[in-house]
């Protein structure tokens, strides 16, 4: 008891989890990112690497229409990050939909595999790098930030 005993205990609530994504993430002049372009899962972070994903790939575009001397609220420069950025963006929202899945299902088959391969990770180093690096978006990023 490092904090001190529980004294009271309040009713406890539950809130359902919901993945939620704009339709719209750009406009003229607009761009909408991180949780107010998608809320996802809170699996292992995926939602905050994601937006810092985003963030740098927004970056990356806008410089480049600075090189370029285009308009950084450029509707076709907002849509091209919207093109380059959505493949990453449809792989994290789908891991993050799916892994909770695999802890929630009560299938005997399905939980000795799950317990397998993570049985098989921790044995494996270099493999576990490589999920750890997939799982945190690094393997997404393209040599763009450095992992």
């Amino acid at each position: 008891y490092r904090l001190g005993r529980l004294l009271q205990v309040g009713e406890r609530h539950c809130y359902p989890l919901a993945l939620v994504r704009a339709v719209e993430q750009v406009r003229q002049g607009v761009v909408v990112m991180g949780n107010a372009a998608h809320a996802l899962h809170p699996v292992a972070g995926q939602g905050f690497n994601l937006a810092l994903r985003d963030v740098a790939e927004l970056g990356a575009v806008l410089a480049q229409a600075c090189v370029e001397g285009r308009a950084p609220g450029d509707l076709a420069t907002l849509q091209s990050y919207q093109r380059r950025q959505r493949p990453d963006q449809e792989r994290t929202i789908g891991f993050s939909d799916r892994v909770p899945g695999l802890f929630m299902r009560r299938d005997p088959v399905l939980g000795l595999a799950r317990d397998m391969a993570l049985v098989a990770l921790d044995m494996l180093p270099p493999l576990k790098h490589e999920f750890v690096r997939h799982a945190a978006g690094l393997a997404a990023l393209g040599g763009r930030v450095d992992g």
